[in-house]
């Protein structure tokens, strides 16, 4: 009976066996344990993110039911450490804001400050100007008054003469009236009629103001000598009561002027005209139109400058003039 069994060479089955086992514990050595590791750290991580969305979609479940315990939740999430921080920030930020507004504050105050200095010193400088130019005007006013001073005088002998023939034809005005006829010196029946009418007006009646009255001190050479009425260029000017024209005055200051003499003996005077519609040797009556209020002369706006003189002096001689309102009020006016 044949053996089919192999018959194993003992030697070569040893080498076999070498070689096997040579090969084998190599592989063993080099071959860590490192895909199983890595695999329990995967599977820790996804853990840990089953986890964490778990969380999540608890903490929304929440906060949709109710917001107080949203609120607590969201209290107990935020770590500790978190919140110090977050306080500590807006704590910073709020210190910085309250500097900011400080430094913006002391600004603004150094700012006014400085508006204020220059203020007073531009107030300061304007009036030192002011002053300085108001003594200049004060002292070329006074010499300009001067010299109209010394032009009134050398009229005064004139106007004296046409006060003395004013007064004799109202003298014989008021005879001629009494006897009911004319006098001898050809007075005609307006004049008496004009020189004989009593009463008073205003000197304007309409369009106008009070302005500067006598005696006030300011931007005049010593002081106010009548009382203004400013009113538009053209406004009517009317006698105040009735009288004898007599020649304007000299002096410049009055520009276009009329003087009147009146019954009583005294004169007033109407200055700063644009025109006037009467002249010497005329007769007026109270309220009779005799010009219209301009702006000539020494006058700084348009306006009537109203005088009074009492008898014996001369008109023009401003410093020798009384009230005029005074005077209206004799005579039943103002």
């Amino acid at each position: 009976m044949n053996d089919a069994t192999p018959v194993r060479n003992p030697r070569r089955a040893a080498e076999i066996d070498e070689i096997v086992e040579i090969d084998a514990h190599p592989a063993r050595r080099s071959t860590p344990a490192l895909p199983f590791a890595v695999s329990r750290r995967i599977v820790a991580l996804g853990v840990a993110g089953a986890l964490s969305v778990s969380a999540l979609f608890a903490f929304a479940f929440t906060a949709r039911d109710g917001g107080d315990t949203a609120s607590e939740s969201l209290d107990a999430a935020v770590p500790a450490a978190a919140a110090s921080a977050a306080a500590m920030g807006f704590a910073d930020r709020s210190q910085e804001v309250s500097r900011t507004a400080v430094r913006a504050n002391l600004t603004e105050a150094v700012a006014d400050e400085a508006a204020k200095e220059r203020d007073e010193t531009l107030d300061a400088s304007v009036e030192s100007a002011a002053q300085t130019e108001w003594m200049t005007n004060s002292t070329e006013r006074q010499r300009l008054m001067d010299e109209d001073m010394t032009l009134v005088a050398a009229q005064s002998a004139k106007l004296k003469k046409e006060a003395e023939e004013a007064a004799k034809r109202l003298e014989e005005a008021k005879k001629a009236a009494a006897a009911a006829a004319a006098g001898k010196e050809n007075l005609s029946s307006q004049d008496v009629t004009n020189l004989t009418t009593k009463g008073g007006s205003m000197p304007v009646k309409s369009n106008y103001r009070i302005g500067a009255g006598f005696g006030a001190t300011g931007s005049w050479s010593r002081y106010h000598t009548g009382q203004d009425f400013p009113a538009p260029v053209g406004t009517p000017i009317y006698a105040a009561a009735s009288g004898v024209v007599l020649s304007p005055t000299a002096g410049g200051w009055a520009g276009i002027n009329v003087v009147i003499q009146h019954s009583n003996g005294g004169s007033t005077l109407y200055a700063h005209m644009s025109r006037k519609v009467v002249g010497a040797g005329e007769t007026v009556r109270p309220g009779q139109l005799i010009g219209y209020v301009g702006n000539t002369g020494r006058s700084f706006g348009a306006h009537l400058h109203f005088e009074y003189y009492k008898p014996g002096v001369t008109p023009g001689d401003v410093y020798s003039a009384s009230n005029p309102m005074t005077f209206l009020r004799s005579l039943g006016v103002g």
